[in-house]
């Protein structure tokens, strides 16, 4: 017995020397050299990927990525978010990353991987935190340009999650991101259809075929405003939900755009296809990060085992807003 107990003592030293943890009661952050993990009394929440994962097999090596959220769980377990789709493989998840961008007079695309002229990386972890009832965690990523050795940081931008203490049908948490030029040369955006902070979900809710139907069968896309996926698309919702079965059970994810952000409510592109959308200022027309300035986002992530209730996320909603009112 004596030489079992100095066995797991010596496993857990060794666990604890390779992995930061932060507790708040019920609320568990791990960070380790490769991820962030959180989870609620003992169900995962969320992971963010430190270290660019394998590319699954038959994908072209500059698809791997760092710097973004998965899985997404849903209260009952299942991963709402997908990662690695074999039709538009640099959709990550829950990402964020520009699309028509101009930077020191060239054109630069950082959300098609395929391209190889830009990308996003993670860099470093900034901060754990924990307060009574919530748990949070900073990152930094760069934004970068070019190849090889000529690789340019464009962007720095500084991520902070927070996952919120919530009963066991509800999973809640907020992302802040900051970004601010690495230069003293601005990044334009310029017009164009998407781009932004985006979430890509598990392939179970893949459409190959589009119509006025689609989304009245086993998926849907839900605004605010009560528009699906087709009637949608480009408009500037409060919030988007997707909804569905995932292994037969009920999932939902909501995300609120704030008030506060740069043109809210802004607009959203909801593919006709494929399950994924973003919020896309772009929409509305050419704007420049310019140096010395913050661009700053705010969402929040609602995710439930159950099929989309507009009452009651216009209820999340109020709740949400209202401190900006």
């Amino acid at each position: 017995m004596k030489h079992l107990a100095f066995a797991m003592l010596v496993l857990l030293t060794s666990f604890l020397s390779d992995a930061s943890t932060a507790h708040c009661e019920e609320l568990s952050l791990i960070e380790t050299d490769d991820a962030v993990r959180i989870s609620l009394r003992g169900k995962p929440v969320l992971e963010y990927v430190k270290t660019a994962r394998p590319v699954p097999e038959g994908l072209a090596q500059h698809y791997r990525r760092s710097g973004y959220i998965h899985p997404v769980y849903t209260p009952t377990g299942q991963e709402i978010s997908g990662d690695y789709p074999r039709d538009h493989a640099h959709q990550h998840a829950l990402f964020f990353a520009w699309t028509k961008t101009t930077f020191d007079g060239k054109e630069y695309d950082f959300w098609n991987q395929a391209k190889q002229s830009a990308g996003i990386e993670f860099r470093e972890l900034l901060n754990i935190s924990r307060e009574e009832e919530q748990v949070s965690f900073s990152v930094k990523h760069a934004f970068t340009v070019g190849q090889g050795d000529e690789r340019v940081d464009v962007l720095y931008e500084v991520w902070t999650v927070t996952v919120h203490l919530t009963p066991d049908d509800t999973f809640l948490f907020d992302i802040e991101s900051v970004q601010t030029c690495a230069s003293d040369k601005p990044l334009i955006l310029e017009e164009y259809h998407y781009g932004g902070m985006a979430f890509r979900a598990n392939d179970q809710w893949f459409h190959e075929k589009s119509g006025p139907n689609t989304n009245n069968s086993d998926q849907l896309f839900l605004t605010s405003d009560g528009k699906d996926r087709l009637s949608g698309n480009h408009t500037r919702p409060n919030w988007v939900a997707m909804t569905g079965p995932l292994d037969g059970q009920k999932a939902t994810l909501v995300v609120f755009c704030s008030p506060q952000n740069f043109r809210a409510p802004q607009h959203v592109r909801l593919h006709p296809t494929k399950p994924y959308f973003c919020f896309a200022p772009m929409v509305a027309g050419k704007f420049t990060i310019k140096p010395g300035e913050k661009y700053i986002s705010r969402y929040r992530y609602v995710v439930m085992s159950e099929a989309a209730d507009a009452r009651k996320i216009d209820e999340l909603w109020d709740e949400y807003a209202e401190p900006t009112k």
